[in-house]
């Protein structure tokens, strides 16, 4: 197994994990408040850190789409990095909620474009029919989210199907993926 697969692998259970955290802290900060809204926050920029080592992954297991997979990869690395880079700011409180919003927001449909594009271009792995489908799921996930909140709020109907179709699909799809890359069912290697 290589470094890059078990680390991708580590990832994305990470990930997984830090989606249903961070869901589970929304839900508590929409009903009661701070400091649940906080701890969201960091849950998030955990979640954006993880997927980073993943999206590599996904792009050289999909090298055999070049330069489509290097297009997918470079939008899941702006991504997850603008959004994690904007929950951090919210975590430092360096900018407020309302000013970061179209921020978070913009970089989660980024997020949720990548999710679509790996849902295209698929995965050369066992199960890679079930597993684009929740990638393409997360994404409509991620951009319904959005959506939801920039036309309303959290009460959005948009928002709130968006939100269990992203928590379903995404966690899924990382746990699931995460599972073969730490078990050695998927290898990531470097193209020759």
């Amino acid at each position: 197994m290589t470094d890059l697969t078990l680390l991708a692998g580590v990832s994305a259970l990470v990930a997984a994990v830090a989606t249903v955290v961070g869901a589970v802290l929304l839900i508590l900060f929409f009903s009661k408040g701070e400091p649940w809204g906080t701890l969201n926050d960091i849950a998030s920029v955990v979640l954006m850190v993880a997927m980073l080592p993943l999206v590599l992954a996904i792009a050289i297991l999909q090298s055999g789409s070049f330069p489509a997979s290097l297009i997918v990869a470079a939008v899941g690395l702006v991504g997850a990095t603008g959004a994690g880079i904007g929950q951090a700011l919210l975590v430092a409180r360096r900018w407020t909620y309302e000013e970061l919003l179209p921020w978070t927001l913009g970089f989660g449909a980024v997020v949720g474009l990548w999710y679509l594009g790996v849902g295209v271009l698929g995965l050369p792995v066992a199960d890679a029919g079930a597993l684009v489908i929740l990638a393409a799921a997360a994404g409509v996930g991620y951009l319904a989210t959005g959506y939801g909140f920039w036309r309303g709020n959290q009460q959005h109907p948009l928002s709130i199907a968006g939100g269990i179709l992203l928590l379903v699909a995404s966690t899924a799809f990382l746990a699931w993926l995460g599972l073969k890359l730490v078990t050695g069912e998927v290898a990531v290697t470097w193209p020759a």
